[in-house]
């Protein structure tokens, strides 16, 4: 307050604005005090959000966009050098978690295997498709959550056997990044992608805008 000449409320309502943007966590109490954090995909997705929704953006253009730049990340992970080491290992432990959990708890299954598409963007080894890929796959999250809360809640997610296709689909993904095979992989991830648009999205309204508050609460 003394450095930039405000008020106590002036400084609250800085502080406030900044956490809710995800720039810091104020941490209430006699240790408390404002932890600053790095900007993240995740927060970068709340902003993104707020520009698509005034721009009237809907949900499916963004879905679309997501299913064309997971398939090109993927690409990428089949060319590093260094992916037996680095992305494969990573995916492999992810589909280790998502087959033990194929009887267990549907939401922490589903985590899983969103985690699965998250290390595979975030390690492809280019920072801007990480960013952008990863803007926009928080975007898409909020909706991938409420689909599986509301599934799960009236008992229609899908069960353990019905599950296991889509674990199958993710180890072929992992071994042909392992062979490095680009052109196979990104046809598999494309199919992929239509797959999961139609669980998510089957039913639901690809016409609706973008809505940064649901973003923001996923986030």
């Amino acid at each position: 307050m003394k450095q930039f000449g405000v008020s106590a409320p002036t400084m609250r309502e800085a502080l406030r604005i900044l956490e809710t943007e995800g720039l810091i966590k104020v941490q209430r109490g006699s240790i408390g005090g404002a932890i600053v954090h790095r900007p993240t995909p995740q927060t970068a997705a709340y902003t993104l959000a707020m520009v698509l929704r005034s721009q009237g953006t809907n949900k499916g253009d963004v879905v679309e966009a997501l299913s064309q730049l997971e398939p090109l990340c993927a690409t990428l992970c089949a060319g590093l050098s260094n992916r037996k080491s680095t992305v494969v290992r990573e995916l492999r432990k992810i589909n280790t978690a998502s087959r033990a959990l194929l009887d267990g708890d549907e939401l922490a299954f589903n985590e899983t295997m969103t985690r699965f598409h998250t290390a595979l963007v975030q390690r492809c080894g280019s920072d801007t498709l990480k960013l952008l890929t990863g803007a926009l796959g928080s975007i898409c999250l909020a909706d991938v959550r409420t689909w599986a809360r509301s599934t799960s809640a009236h008992g229609h997610y899908p069960t353990a056997a019905e599950r296991v296709p889509s674990i199958e689909i993710h180890e072929r993904i992992t071994d042909l990044i392992y062979a490095g095979d680009a052109v196979e992989v990104a046809s598999v991830m494309t199919a992929h992608a239509k797959v999961t648009r139609k669980h998510v999205y089957g039913g639901g309204d690809l016409t609706a805008p973008v809505d940064p508050r649901t973003v923001h609460r996923s986030s």
